[in-house]
């Protein structure tokens, strides 16, 4: 069934580009220059990025004690690097909400994974004492987004898929890149280099199923393949495909991790699924 190259770009380019608004918040937070101020100014102009922004800000995931209710304290309290990943949820959560027929992912499935994903990136940076916690939010946030693209093409093969995987010889990502050609972990690389994000995501992303072949983020990539394997363990909406794609020793072996560490990571995400706001 080999696609082409070409089909595969014309899928990517026919999606929809992110919202204005969102990418000049992300802008913004690069830029030394920028005073909170600048940003308050350009949230406030989106009233759907402000509510997404706020109603994260006061889930239980970032543990204030006092409700933040305005968006100069979301940014003063929060911080440059934790608006910009807030900006990029309320970006792409239009997207990662569809249902995906082919990976069998029902409505919100998707977002609910990758916000988890994110979550646990983040989480597992802090446990490893890595500086890039916000980074690997983002990463982890859209390590899934190449499942847009190629959905449809799994949705013709996803039968043949599930029986060669069953005979134990290769994970289900290499079976993508065997039968259709592409694997979603490239899709979704070349998806970010569409959306001019920075080569760290298109990295992690691109290679959040085999770290070990990013050429320089491979901690990172790391970091994103454990945070996906965590999350799958939980059941949430990953796809027909969360149990059949192995975590890698090599990955656990790169960030110094024991079972020990997997078993209280895994504890730390199921207190984030009793909080209602955390998926809105």
């Amino acid at each position: 069934m080999s696609i082409k190259l070409e089909h595969i770009l014309k899928r990517v380019q026919a999606l929809p580009p992110l919202p204005t608004s969102a990418m000049r918040v992300i802008a913004l937070t690069k830029n030394p220059a920028t005073s909170v101020k600048d940003l308050e100014t350009v949230i406030g102009q989106d009233p759907a990025l402000t509510a997404g922004m706020l109603r994260q800000a006061n889930s239980a995931y970032y543990g204030y004690a006092r409700r933040i209710s305005s968006l100069q304290d979301a940014i003063i309290m929060l911080g440059f690097q934790v608006i910009q990943g807030l900006a990029m949820v309320s970006a792409v959560a239009p997207l990662l909400k569809t249902k995906l027929a082919g990976y069998e992912i029902e409505q919100e499935g998707l977002w609910k994974h990758s916000m988890l994903t994110a979550m646990a990136a983040k989480r597992l940076c802090q446990h490893c004492k890595l500086p890039y916690g916000d980074v690997a939010f983002t990463a982890g946030l859209l390590h899934d987004i190449g499942k847009l693209i190629i959905s449809i093409y799994v949705q013709e093969v996803g039968s043949y898929l599930l029986e060669k995987v069953s005979e134990a010889k290769f994970s289900y990502v290499e079976l993508e890149e065997k039968v259709i050609g592409y694997n979603h972990a490239t899709v979704g690389g070349f998806l970010a280099k569409t959306w001019n994000l920075p080569e760290d995501l298109v990295e992690a992303i691109s290679h959040h199923h085999a770290p070990s072949n990013a050429r320089y983020y491979v901690e990172l990539a790391s970091v994103v393949h454990v945070a996906n394997g965590l999350v799958s363990t939980l059941g949430i909406g990953g796809g027909v495909d969360s149990f059949l794609n192995p975590l890698q020793q090599e990955a656990l072996d790169r960030l110094a991790l024991k079972e020990s560490d997997l078993e209280l990571l895994i504890a730390d995400l199921g207190e984030f699924l009793v909080d209602p706001t955390l998926f809105g």
